[in-house]
């Protein structure tokens, strides 16, 4: 039996219906990922040399969390087949996983956030602009904005019930149900945002539905934020056109900046881990500044002369 045959069925007979849908999609996109090289050995054949290869080769464009998935799904792959007596050792049991270097995260800058919020409040096209503002001054992430009802929100709060997911291009709602347990929650939204809110036109369920009152597509929706994006570069060129999740991760930061501690900005975010929060927030020189300032007037008398030279 070869690589491309196992695989095969051991996606249909343990995870298929096993596992969540999208995490099941989320396999095949892995799969994807095999050369045909190694997809075409026989399972028997395959040794530790082949699987380091591949997942060395693999780690040049792959995230940190893409790396840990791809090892898991590998362990699960030859470990099942080591207990169907196709294979007699598991290859992948002892795998050196590159060290993978996470890219910085980029976040708009305080001054970009405010002309964003000043070019989306004359942009035609009301329900992109205010569902970017709408990220901006949130956090939520796309999944949960499209997934928001007209009950989720009041004049002061926002409540994170759903989310939106993506699967074989098709876009599906499952309420109570996010990223992780702690994605439900409810935050304090500003009045101005929960205004433009309620300024949305009533077509369906959805706060930001389609016009017939149906979803709005995750696919529909990211051509839409990239002509917003477009139009406001035209005139402001100075502002970045970075991705919707960065306007989670400018959020982060610009709380953060703000005073916020880093565990209240971790529930905002609806964070399990606080490490993850720490790698959304990106202290600009002028924040670092004031750290340092602020200690420094706690500590040094007024009367230190920092002028003199010795």
């Amino acid at each position: 039996m070869t690589l491309r045959e196992w695989l095969s069925t051991w996606l249909t007979t343990y995870k298929l219906g096993t596992i969540k849908e999208r995490s099941y999609h989320q396999l095949e996109l892995l799969a994807r990922k095999f050369p045909d090289n190694l997809m075409d050995m026989e399972l028997a054949d395959i040794r530790p040399l082949h699987l380091q290869g591949f997942i060395n080769q693999f780690s040049q464009d792959a995230s940190k969390s893409y790396m840990d998935k791809m090892r898991v799904m590998l362990h699960g792959l030859f470990s099942d087949a080591l207990d169907n007596d196709l294979i007699t050792r598991n290859p992948s049991t002892k795998l050196h996983i590159p060290q993978v270097i996470e890219k910085p995260r980029e976040s708009f800058t305080e001054g970009e956030a405010q002309k964003i919020v000043t070019f989306a409040m004359d942009y035609p096209h009301r329900r992109i602009a205010i569902a970017v503002v709408s990220l901006l001054f949130t956090g939520i992430r796309r999944g949960e904005l499209l997934g928001l009802k007209w009950d989720d929100i009041t004049d002061s709060t926002l409540s994170v019930r759903r989310g939106v997911f993506q699967e074989g291009g098709k876009a599906r709602v499952e309420d109570y149900k996010a990223k992780t347990t702690k994605s439900l929650r409810t935050l304090p939204l500003m009045p101005e945002v929960a205004h433009l809110m309620r300024s949305l036109p009533r077509h369906g369920e959805f706060l930001f539905g389609t016009s017939s009152g149906t979803l709005w597509h995750p696919r529909n929706f990211s051509r839409d934020y990239n002509q917003f994006f477009k139009a406001l570069r035209e005139e402001y060129p100075e502002v970045r056109n970075l991705t919707a999740h960065c306007c989670r991760h400018s959020f982060a930061t610009l709380t953060l900046a703000s005073g916020a501690d880093v565990r209240i900005v971790q529930q905002l975010l609806g964070h399990s881990d606080i490490n993850t929060t720490a790698r959304y927030t990106h202290p600009d020189m002028n924040t670092m500044q004031k750290a340092v300032t602020g200690m420094r007037d706690g500590l040094f008398p007024p009367a230190v002369d920092t002028s003199r030279k010795s």
